[in-house]
């Protein structure tokens, strides 16, 4: 059974740009969310705001490999 590389990245890219915007959304609100499976941790606003970067360096690599980079 092959993994199709390709469909996997596609997927992720789309995960990792709906992280990025509901991250920075909290953030520019300034609302906490809570961790979950942490008990009564939370996600601070300055945390989802580098959360969101991290996740936006991450949605790009994913749609480089997913979409731009043509296979071998």
């Amino acid at each position: 059974m092959k993994i199709n590389w390709k469909d996997i990245f596609k997927f992720l890219s789309g995960a990792f740009f709906v992280t990025v915007g509901a991250s920075w959304y909290f953030s520019w609100l300034g609302i906490t969310v809570p961790f979950p499976f942490f008990g009564f941790s939370e996600m601070t606003p300055e945390f989802l705001f580098y959360r969101g970067f991290l996740h936006f360096l991450l949605f790009l690599i994913c749609f480089y490999f997913g979409f731009i980079k043509k296979p071998n």
